[in-house]
């Protein structure tokens, strides 16, 4: 505004005399407009008045008014009636009267009224600007809520009102004096002094808001996060926080941005009670976690990083509220992609936190290096694939593997003029190990010869599908047989190779038409066996959706690498299938399933639905999966999930969910819980409630709820963990 004033005082000194006149300032400004339907210069008084729907325009900023002053004697100017200012940032200022002295350093607005850019709202009694830098309101009222359409007069959702509020432009500082925050016009919290920074700011140090809550096993909890903005591209939070019945501990975060990567360094320390099998002893001791990531771009080709995750004991993270992973994974890490090259060199350390985790039978390996080389259509469409692995992995107790490994082959597609589609592909899987301490399943308790085992399987496929497409109407139906046969020698899986990457394998309709169906490089799929299945689709012009696909596989020799349970087994594999339905927008149906060959009984069994229109959906996943010979741990599963949402009111929404365990001797739920939440432009509230029927270790069943308060451009308030 101050240059646009600048601009009418050289123009007015000039004595433009039209009534609309054009002209530009000197070098270094930009062109002004002004519009005024009367123009008078007094000479006598020295000042220069322009009246009558008054319009100044310099690039993006518009002053409009009824009447605009210029005292050159005092060197003010003044606005008057109906006065707005549009910046260029798109902020609209509305005042009865401005005026401006010293040079436009100094000023004084009579009722102010700003529509700033994020449509927040600010309005004051008066405003006076002080040596250009500062600005003081009286009796002002700041609110980020849109008025109501039917009243504007009743007040917004929250708005904060203060007696005094200065705005320290050096410095960049919003101060309240006697400031109330009110909710529907309702005082809620008083504030004698509250400071905050102004939009300008794009970071600032200082407190956070506060986090309380309450745990059954750790007592009350208190933390006060801290956050510390270092500079543009660095920042740290440190937030103590206090268990009334177990310690306190520390954590904190840091981040930095680099010109070519990035750091986000987590962690946590204290010194709390010591238990033993769950109960405390009376001592204490440190405990903490870390969990830090750094990612770097080393050339256009190649890029490297780190991760570091680790906790001092097993219920650290779960017990005080800090997260709930089964496996904390570490790795460093580099990578490269160069056309249709990729590969990356890996090393991984494991630290289980499941019951069943034993430390010293967890893995290192260090390196663990993948290639993969897809190479151009050949004059005929055939194009060779090349995928390596190179791993050395070592274990306090347990089997040692040291492993290099190959895949090459050449595929070679074709499709004929009544549009079968014929592929061709010749595999190749060479592998050498060099083991140690790998068991031997004929000797209990016993191991292999330590030494080195290799292997050199070549594998043929040759596929078959003819896709058949007819239009019905707005209805487009596809049908396509599939059937493919697979050739390979019997035994190219010794049992001194260890299996480390290929385990708990379980035949569907993802892997049925596969050449090898593991998924790793310890494992190959021999034998002889065809496979064959068919693909039915419905598909509407409108986005209506319905498939099936069905499939079944015969081996001619069983192979040993499938184990009891995996869906191949005998001469005749396990049936699979996939149905998905999609009629309208407000149903959605997926359906996986394996049937024994023999006697079509249900082996896995996953439904899942989604039903209902935006205002009230119903998710709901069932899971039944029959016990596994090869790892026990995987019993008979039977579990329902399901979530209903609900849009309550434009600005409302709720959820109520459980997952119930049908598999028990009796049902039992797993976990529950609701969640309500509204939301608007100003204003965000939620409200969740769950409980955790399961225990871990000496952790019990536990409910916990969770609050969470957000006003826009002012901060947060949580109150979380409320356990009993």
């Amino acid at each position: 505004m101050r240059r646009l004033l600048a601009t009418l005082v050289v123009l007015v000194i000039a004595s433009l005399p039209a009534s609309a006149q054009r002209g530009s300032l000197r070098p270094g400004s930009e062109p002004v407009l002004i519009k005024a339907d009367q123009l008078t210069h007094h000479q006598d008084l020295g000042t220069t008045v322009a009246s009558g729907n008054v319009e100044i325009t310099q690039s993006d900023r518009i002053l409009l008014a009824d009447t605009v002053t210029y005292s050159e004697r005092e060197d003010k100017v003044s606005a008057a009636g109906n006065v707005s200012l549009t910046q260029a940032t798109g902020e609209v200022l509305f005042a009865d009267f401005i005026e401006l002295t010293g040079g436009m350093r100094d000023g004084y607005i009579e009722n102010l009224r700003a529509l700033l850019a994020d449509n927040s709202r600010f309005a004051a009694n008066s405003a006076r600007r002080i040596d250009g830098n500062r600005k003081e309101m009286t009796r002002a009222v700041y609110s980020p809520c849109d008025l109501c359409k039917t009243d504007p007069t009743r007040a917004p959702l929250w708005q904060i009102k203060a007696v005094k509020v200065v705005h320290d432009e050096t410095v960049h500082d919003i101060e309240y004096q006697d400031a109330t925050l009110e909710m529907w016009g309702v005082p809620v919290a008083y504030f004698p002094t509250l400071v905050h920074a102004d939009p300008s700011v794009r970071q600032r140090s200082g407190v956070l808001a506060p986090k309380l809550g309450r745990s059954g096993d750790v007592g009350a909890i208190v933390g006060v996060p801290y956050y510390w903005a270092i500079s543009q591209n660095q920042d740290l939070t440190v937030e103590p926080i206090l268990y009334s019945s177990d310690g306190g501990i520390i954590t904190s975060e840091y981040r930095q941005r680099l010109a070519k990567g990035a750091l986000d360094l987590k962690g946590s320390v204290g010194y709390l009670d010591q238990r033993n099998g769950g109960v405390k002893t009376g001592d204490q001791n440190s405990q903490g976690h870390v969990d830090a990531t750094a990612r770097l771009d080393l050339s256009d080709v190649w890029r490297g990083g780190a991760d570091l995750r680790r906790a001092s004991d097993r219920l650290y993270l779960k017990r005080y509220k800090l997260g709930d992973p089964e496996v904390l994974t570490s790795r460093a890490f580099a990578e490269g992609f160069h056309g249709r090259d990729y590969m990356i060199v890996n090393a991984y350390s494991f630290q289980g936190l499941r019951a069943t985790d034993i430390r010293e039978q967890s893995p290192l390996l260090a390196p663990y290096a993948l290639y993969s080389f897809v190479g151009e259509p050949g004059r005929y469409g055939g194009r060779f694939s090349i995928d390596a692995s190179a791993m050395s992995l070592t274990r306090d107790i347990g089997a040692d593997s040291n492993r290099l490994a190959m895949t090459g082959g050449w595929t070679l597609p074709y499709t004929s003029r009544s549009g079968e589609i014929y592929t061709l592909s010749t595999l190749l899987y060479t592998g050498g190990y060099w083991t140690a301490d790998v068991a031997d399943p004929n000797r209990p308790g016993g191991n292999f010869e330590d030494g080195f085992v290799g292997r050199a399987v070549p594998q043929m496929k040759f596929e078959w599908r003819y896709p058949w497409i007819r239009r019905d109407g707005r209805v487009r139906t596809i049908f396509e047989p599939i059937v493919d046969v697979v050739a390979s020698p019997i035994g190219g899986n010794p049992e001194r190779i260890p299996n480390e990457d290929s385990q708990v394998f379980e035949l569907d309709e993802t892997n049925l038409f596969q050449a090898n169906r593991f998924g790793g490089f310890d494992r190959v799929s021999t034998g002889q066996r065809f496979d064959y299945g068919m693909k039915l689709g419905f598909y509407g012009d409108l986005g209506q959706s319905a498939t099936l696909l069905l499939g079944q596989s015969y081996a001619f020799q069983r192979d040993s690498a499938y184990v009891i349970g995996s869906g191949v087994n005998d001469t005749w594999s396990d049936y699979v299938g996939r149905v998905t339905v999609s009629p309208a927008s407000y149903l959605d149906f997926a359906y996986r399933f394996r049937l024994d060959e023999n006697d079509m009984a249900l082996r896995r069994n996953e439904i899942g639905v989604s039903v209902g229109p935006p205002w009230l959906r119903v998710d709901s996943y069932y899971l039944q999966v029959a016990p596994r010979r090869d790892v026990p741990q995987i019993g008979q599963r039977r579990e329902l999930a399901t979530a209903v949402t609900a849009r309550l009111t434009e600005h409302w929404t709720g959820q109520v969910r459980l997952v119930r365990d049908l598999g028990a001797a009796h049902d039992k739920n797993r976990s529950a819980g609701m969640t309500f939440t509204y939301g608007d432009e100003c204003f965000t509230f939620s409200f969740d409630l769950s409980r955790r029927y399961t225990t871990d270790g000496s952790l019990k069943p536990d409910t916990t709820a969770f609050v969470r308060l957000v006003f826009k451009n002012l901060g947060q308030v949580e109150v979380h963990g409320l356990g009993f």
